[in-house]
C-alpha cells in the first residue's frame, strides 16, 4: 500500500513539474508575442486604405481569411489548451493567430509567392 502511495506522489510531482514548465514556456511566449505586437503596432499606424474602407475598391486585391475553429486548432497543438481556453481565451487566440500567420507566410514563401501577410483585428 505504501508503494502505491509513493508512486502516486511521484506521479503527481511529475505532473506538477510538467505544468510549471509549460506555464513558464507560455509566459516566455507571451513576452515575445507582446514585444512583436508592440513592434507591429508601431510600424502599422493604421489599416491600409483598402481594408479601412470596407476592403477597398482599388487596383490591389486583398485575400481575407477568417478562422472559424480557432480553439479546436489550439486543442490539437497541446493538451494544456483546453484549460487555458477557459482561463485566458484572448491570449490563446492571439498565440494561435500568430502561429498560423507564420505558417501561411512560410507556405507562401516556399511556393515562391512574395506576399505581405498581416493580421488585422475586425470588430
Amino acid at each position: 500500500m505504501e508503494t502505491i502511495g509513493l508512486v502516486l506522489v511521484i506521479a503527481g510531482l511529475a505532473v506538477l513539474a510538467a505544468g510549471v514548465v509549460a506555464l513558464r514556456r507560455l509566459r516566455r511566449e507571451l513576452a515575445v508575442t507582446e514585444a512583436q505586437a508592440a513592434e507591429l503596432a508601431r510600424r502599422m499606424k493604421a489599416l491600409p486604405p483598402e481594408l479601412a474602407n470596407g476592403l477597398g475598391t482599388g487596383a490591389r486585391h486583398v485575400i481575407t481569411v477568417e478562422l472559424l475553429n480557432l480553439f479546436e486548432l489550439a486543442h490539437k497543438e497541446t493538451v494544456l489548451a483546453r484549460p487555458f481556453t477557459a482561463l485566458t481565451p484572448r491570449l490563446l487566440r492571439d498565440v494561435v493567430h500568430r502561429r498560423l500567420v507564420g505558417r501561411v507566410r512560410e507556405s507562401l514563401t516556399a511556393s515562391g509567392v512574395v506576399a505581405d501577410v498581416r493580421l488585422h483585428r475586425a470588430s
